[in-house]
């Protein structure tokens, strides 16, 4: 039986910017009309079964109760604590090993950094569900559903109907090692503090493998410079000033926030080309929007992008497809 694995990240969408900025609280009630969506997506190819952790907020078993008469729910056995970011990269990894042929998440761009950091083998399609959504499908959720399960109905080939992602590899002198999907930036606190970033003066510099101008978050501000799509075989390095001089740019930051910029330099690099970054001062690293690493004063990090991350699925794609 063709089977999709469905996450739910419980926590996308509840960070600090709906207190600074216009965006929407992705409240659970919200998330489960997103379910219903897929579902009644998914439902349109007879056959189809969905697959979900039995997760400590209780949206596998919603999908069990409720949604069983649309498709089969299998729950996979989850924890007894509240999720998290680990939590997200360990239920993609059980669900590809329990038999999922591709995973579909919901959440916002960490979650979809989680995903990629499990290193699945099988297609994922993100579902937009989070503050800012760029590597995310952000189209309607039924016709997403129907589209993931006719990929698995025809077998298509992810690169006929999708892409490989590109993903920025961070190296710590340490030699630990971190990965971003959409943008790493330098910021100049040495703590992580809320985690979330929406001070433009709080960032020194940007590393980014998407800049597009119509979605929001730190990579909008290269959208504005020089655009990078998912599928365009160049990342994009951008250093910023604290404030003037310098080119002003207006960036959304988060929905409902325009951020004026101060751009010292953009410049294109090359896939596998190794940048290296640090601050007299110290300060942090911010991994898709969210501060995650703090650097000693003088540390030096390197960060190169590859196209080496998960295989991503496009809606539109598979059903222009299915047409011809």
């Amino acid at each position: 039986m063709p089977t999709i694995g469905l996450i739910i990240n419980p926590m996308a969408g509840r960070d600090i910017r709906r207190l600074v900025a216009a965006a929407s609280l992705q409240s659970a009630p919200e998330k489960m009309l997103v379910v219903r969506r897929l579902f009644s997506g998914m439902s349109g190819i007879p056959g189809t079964e969905v697959m979900m952790i039995d997760d400590y907020e209780g949206f596998g078993r919603y999908a069990l109760n409720e949604l069983n008469d649309l498709l089969p729910v299998k729950l996979i056995a989850g924890e007894k604590e509240p999720s998290n970011g680990a939590s997200t990269i360990d239920w993609a990894k059980r669900l590809e090993q329990a038999g999922a042929r591709v995973i579909v998440s919901v959440g916002g761009d960490g979650t979809q950094r989680n995903i990629a950091q499990a290193q699945l083998r099988i297609p994922i399609l993100p579902i937009a569900g989070g503050t800012n959504n760029v590597a995310c499908w952000t189209g309607d959720q039924t016709a997403a559903g129907y589209a993931c399960a006719l990929y698995l109905a025809r077998d298509d080939d992810p690169l006929d109907v999708g892409f490989q992602a590109k993903l920025i590899h961070v190296q710590l002198e340490s030699g630990h090692e971190e990965l971003a999907l959409i943008d790493v930036a330098l910021v100049r606190q040495a703590y992580t503090g809320a985690l979330a970033v929406w001070h433009a003066e709080d960032v020194e510099r940007l590393l980014l493998t998407v800049a597009d101008p119509v979605r929001p978050g730190l990579s909008n501000v290269g959208g504005f410079l020089y655009p990078v799509f998912p599928s365009d075989d160049v990342a994009l390095q951008v250093t910023l000033r604290g404030g003037p001089p310098g080119q002003a740019t207006l960036a959304v930051m988060a929905p409902g926030l325009m951020t004026p910029f101060y751009v010292q330099q953009a410049e294109p690099l090359a896939l596998g080309q190794t940048v290296t970054w640090s601050r007299k001062e110290g300060g942090s690293l911010a991994l898709d929007g969210e501060r995650s690493v703090v650097l000693k004063p003088g540390e030096p990090v390197m960060l190169r992008v590859i196209r080496d991350g998960p295989f991503v699925l496009d809606p539109s794609k598979i059903l222009r497809w299915h047409i011809h």
